[in-house]
């Protein structure tokens, strides 16, 4: 009975010991100052010029052949199967560190280009790839709804709306008082380690995740800290409910107004497009924070103002899908869409928004 006794206790210990070996580290501020310190001394990003880090369908089209890019499709497998850019691999988000760190050689290709239906979810994945150190990936500029008519429909050009026109707010509100940062828990204590260990774990997501439900944002403003991510005069001319100007580019700095984000409130970004706002969710849900994108920006909302009053590159029409050829959608003519024989003139790089 004494040896039986003994190989039980002997279990239980061991057991004991293995739990505490794999237990969770606790959540931490001071995880996440570290991190902020470290992104904010090695680039800076999410206030810099860089941002968003875009690419013309023409300019990827024009490049398919003559050019040393690699095109990741970060669909589901079956939305890639149903067509793809020529030569793309498919990709989800959750591997796509596996994908960078043992796949590829991602230094070794001219650029890297990120895709998805509307570049909501590639300009989010493409935000941690550029803050991890991979500066040659871009996102597709509207994703493959500029690519191919029928995605455009199922995404940009089905979701642009003008039921807001001449109903938005223009009182300003104020900023929340300034706070703590969100608490995060890795275990490490150097900056590029807490960098990659909050990479991988904010990568397992998918595009329900990263954004927001617009009809949820606009009956239910009150559950959310709505970040309007537009120049102050833009803002004071009419702005979405409740929402809360932050200047582009240079307000979201722990010297600025970083820390007046909330870090116990769901956070909503909206910008023009969804292009911009999708890469500052990327940055941070690095830091913690509970933040989601407003997909499609204003023109989600004020269609009609932004067709109107904004550049080309801030609003979505039927002149913005090429009807380029899809690999696998036309299985009987190859990758050539109808209507499709010439390649256009290559054109510039265009970052931005």
């Amino acid at each position: 009975m004494r040896h039986g006794y003994l190989w039980v206790l002997l279990v239980l210990l061991v057991a004991c010991g293995a739990g505490n070996h794999h237990k969770a580290p606790p959540a931490s501020v001071e995880e996440t100052a570290i991190l902020l310190k470290y992104l904010e001394e090695n680039g800076n990003l999410v206030n810099s010029p860089y941002l968003p880090a875009l690419i013309n369908a023409d300019v990827v089209y024009s490049n398919l052949h003559a050019a040393n890019i690699h095109i990741i499709d970060l669909r589901p497998a079956d939305q890639f199967a149903s067509g793809h850019i020529e030569h793309s691999v498919n990709v989800r988000p959750s591997g796509i560190l596996d994908h960078f760190e043992h796949m590829i050689d991602p230094f070794g290709f001219d650029y890297i280009v990120l895709v998805c239906p509307n570049a909501m979810l590639s300009g989010y994945v493409n935000s941690i790839l550029l803050m991890l150190g991979y500066r040659n990936v871009l996102t597709l500029r509207y994703g493959l709804s500029s690519w191919d008519r029928d995605i455009a429909e199922a995404h940009w050009l089905g979701a642009m709306d003008s039921s807001l026109e001449a109903k938005l707010e223009t009182r300003a509100h104020q900023k929340n008082p300034a706070g703590e940062l969100p608490a995060i828990a890795t275990g490490y204590s150097l900056g590029h380690q807490i960098l990659r260990a909050r990479a991988r774990e904010i990568l397992q997501t998918t595009m329900d995740h990263v954004n927001v439900d617009k009809t949820d944002v606009l009956e239910h403003p009150e559950r959310y800290y709505l970040v309007n991510y537009w120049p102050r005069d833009m803002y004071d001319n009419g702005h979405l409910p409740g929402a809360i100007q932050y200047t582009p580019k240079s307000s979201l700095h722990s010297s600025q107004y970083l820390h007046t984000l909330p870090a116990g409130q769901p956070i909503v970004l909206y910008c023009y497009t969804g292009h911009h706002s999708a890469y500052v969710t990327g940055f941070l849900r690095l830091l913690g924070y509970e933040v989601y994108n407003f997909p499609y920006g204003a023109n989600a909302f004020i269609h009609h103002t932004m067709r109107t009053t904004q550049s080309m590159l801030r609003t979505f029409t039927e002149e913005h899908v090429h009807g380029f050829p899809l690999t696998g959608k036309y299985p009987d003519a190859g990758t050539q869409a109808p209507g499709q024989e010439d390649r256009p003139e290559n054109t510039p790089v265009v970052g931005g928004c």
